[in-house]
């Protein structure tokens, strides 16, 4: 065998060494450099370049600082010394990765490189979904990183079940900031808002809106009569009833106690008071019983309108239009009750 032919089968062992470095397995690594050192030893002179040599490699691969040069004409050796530049190639692009930087480059092609720029790119997409899940998209598992992606995924799993629970609890709080509890109608602070922003919409694109006020006659008598529990179960019964008379774009409301309101939006007076007297008569007819006895309910109602553009010497607002309602309401009950007043200009 020529010394051309035991140079490339050397070489050939060379190649051999990346495979211990990507394993990081520095006793194989010797394992092998004295190998090839006992079987060619006779190529490369004098042994005493060797060991040296070994341990420069050595030192490439386990401490902090590269070595500088290599002694001895086996440090000339091309395929030798691209052997030992890709190992500083992999030690920068693994301490750039370690230290969190995904950018580097690796300017080494093979097997090991091709790991190593499958590994990076990984943890790139990595990246890229925790960003997803921070912004609130919880779909994202990873599927490539063995025991971390079991970790990574339940992680996920936990936070988008403490996100739904978070969203459940504020919907819940929310629906019990603006809800009467007992009737399930929108409290009055929450209907002052929805006036306020139905007002403003009104006044931009004149547009009417009108207000029922309702208040149930004798209720005081029915929890005198029945008791509370009674007049729970008809103020129930009275919200029930509002809702299916009206449109689902209205806003019905409990103002307190035993009186409720409503908001039509883009509604005359004239329609307004037909809704009302479709409510009445939705109430009046109500079939309640309470251990057995029967209850009959009625309801006093008052109309009034807000116009966009009316009157500038007599500013409308939500107060004073549910105030003329209010009047309008007072004149039903003084007037015999179960019936329904239009506010008119003496109301104001």
């Amino acid at each position: 065998m020529t010394v051309g032919n035991e140079k490339d089968l050397l070489l050939a062992k060379i190649d051999l060494l990346k495979i211990a470095v990507s394993n990081n397995d520095s006793e194989e690594f010797l394992t092998l450099m004295r190998q090839i050192i006992a079987e060619y030893s006779h190529i490369f002179g004098e042994e005493s370049i060797i060991e040296p040599t070994i341990k420069s490699i050595h030192d490439l691969i386990m401490i902090e600082n590269i070595p500088e040069g290599f002694p001895g004409t086996f440090s000339k050796d091309k395929k030798f010394n691209k052997l030992c530049e890709d190992i500083i190639n992999l030690r920068t692009f693994l301490l750039s990765v370690a230290n969190g930087d995904l950018s580097q480059k690796l300017p080494m092609k093979g097997y090991l490189a091709g790991v190593m720029k499958t590994f990076q790119a990984n943890l790139k997409h990595l990246t890229w979904q925790t960003q997803m899940i921070a912004e609130g998209d919880f779909t994202h598992r990873v599927h490539f990183l063995g025991d971390f992606s079991n970790s990574f995924n339940s992680m996920v799993e936990q936070l988008d079940q403490a996100r739904t629970k978070a969203t459940e609890s504020e919907n819940k709080f929310r629906y019990l900031a603006i809800t009467d509890p007992l009737s399930g109608l929108p409290n009055r602070r929450h209907f002052f808002q929805l006036a306020e922003a139905e007002f403003n919409r009104a006044e931009c694109y004149n547009k009417a809106v009108s207000f029922i006020m309702m208040d149930i006659d004798h209720f005081k008598k029915i929890n005198d009569t029945f008791g509370h529990v009674a007049g729970d179960m008809v103020i129930r019964s009275v919200a029930e009833q509002m809702q299916q008379a009206i449109r689902g774009s209205d806003h019905p409301c409990r103002y307190g106690g035993e009186e409720f309101v409503v908001m039509l939006p883009d509604t005359e007076i004239s329609d307004a008071e037909a809704v009302a007297h479709r409510i009445k008569d939705e109430i009046q007819n109500m079939n309640l019983h309470f251990d057995a006895t029967e209850i009959r309910v009625t309801a006093s109602l008052g109309v009034s309108c807000y116009i966009a553009k009316g009157n500038p010497h007599h500013p409308q607002t939500v107060d004073s239009v549910l105030q003329r309602a209010d009047k309008a309401l007072y004149a039903a009950k003084k007037s015999g009750r179960n019936r329904v007043v239009v506010a008119d200009s003496d109301m104001e």
